[in-house]
């Protein structure tokens, strides 16, 4: 060292930085995914487990690459490896393989078109306002471009199937004879709801783009004689009566507080007594900083809508105003909640 260079003896940290490290490196995990899932490399595998040259050999890419590829996916649980051949778990049977009812490519391939950004984020929250499709509004969007309409729905179908079968296991549907799904996009949580129910009747209430998307599931299913569909706008039309239930999968966290007691009160006054509201949510901690991806859903939101994810006290304290009681929280499947009231 250089006699006129002063030596400087920096203090240990009190801590390691492996917190940033994985938060750093989590950048890449679904992309990675996404990758995986348009190389096919799941397909593959369920077909033929293999190692990693014969993954290389069959994808055509290079063994570098193969090898980040499955290591990525085997150390978050996609993948298993057992004497140095690559198998599927039983999440990626479930949810992503495209032949099973489960199959989560709505998700990945609206992602793998709509990237969140620094970008793009950085304005979403200075101006409080949705950026994922840059200065257009996610449902004004919808409603012109059948197509962007089509990807969502197809991204929602994704996420919802599978905790509303397990939602609608849980009982609490048992005495429902006609059930109003709001906003139900594909029809999907009606779709369990059938299968669990065969007496009961579901109509989605949709914007008449969605609906003709939501008409073509319902057809692929089979469900026409259980199922039907009702074109209206939920803000300005006032919500049909005769149904004894009224739900809203993942359309609260959609909106404000505001927006939302619209909604719950426009189900007020359509329900007769004795009728029932459900709502289907990924909750927050009553704190709010709990769980990672409730609080991270939330930031998701700030992105691509105008709401937040609730606790359970937010959804009770606004259905009790509202003039619901009896409110229940059931935990369903994953990370969700049905919360449901009664009208007295």
């Amino acid at each position: 060292m250089s006699p006129y260079i002063q030596q400087v003896n920096f203090p240990s940290a009190t801590c390691n930085d492996r917190l940033l490290w994985d938060t750093w490196m989590s950048m890449f995990h679904f992309p990675t995914l996404t990758v995986a899932d348009e190389l096919g490399l799941f397909s593959l595998l369920e077909k033929s487990p293999a190692t990693a040259a014969e993954v290389a050999k069959i994808l055509c890419l290079g063994n570098r690459s193969t090898e980040a590829l499955l290591g990525v996916l085997t150390s978050i649980g996609y993948l298993v490896q057992h004497s140095g051949t690559f198998y599927i778990t039983d999440v990626s049977r479930n949810f992503l393989l495209p032949n099973s009812p489960y199959y989560w490519g709505g998700i990945l391939h609206l992602m793998r078109t709509n990237p969140l950004s620094h970008s793009s984020l950085l304005e979403a929250l200075q101006n409080d306002k949705s950026t994922i499709y840059k200065d257009q509004d996610i449902w004004e969007a919808h409603e012109i471009d059948p197509e962007q309409a089509k990807a969502f729905t197809r991204h929602m179908h994704s996420q919802t199937i599978s905790p509303a079968l397990c939602a609608a296991k849980t009982g609490d549907f048992a005495d429902v004879k006609r059930l109003l799904d709001v906003g139900g996009g594909s029809g999907a949580f009606c779709f369990a709801l059938a299968q669990h129910y065969p007496e009961i009747r579901c109509t989605v209430l949709e914007l008449p783009v969605v609906c003709r998307i939501a008409e073509e599931y319902i057809s692929a299913a089979r469900l026409q004689e259980q199922i039907d569909t009702l074109e209206a706008d939920f803000f300005k039309d006032p919500f049909p009566k005769g149904y004894d239930a009224i739900l809203f999968s993942n359309i609260f966290h959609d909106w404000g507080r505001e927006k939302c007691l619209h909604l719950a009160r426009s189900s007020f006054e359509a329900l007769p007594k004795g009728g029932h509201i459900y709502l289907h949510e990924i909750l927050l901690s009553d704190t709010k900083d709990s769980p990672l991806v409730a609080t991270s859903f939330s930031m998701c939101m700030v992105w691509m809508a105008e709401g937040k994810q609730f606790t359970s006290d937010e959804l009770h304290q606004l259905l009790t105003e509202c003039g619901f009681e009896n409110i229940l929280v059931t935990p369903t499947s994953g990370y969700y909640s049905l919360i449901s009231g009664r009208k007295p």
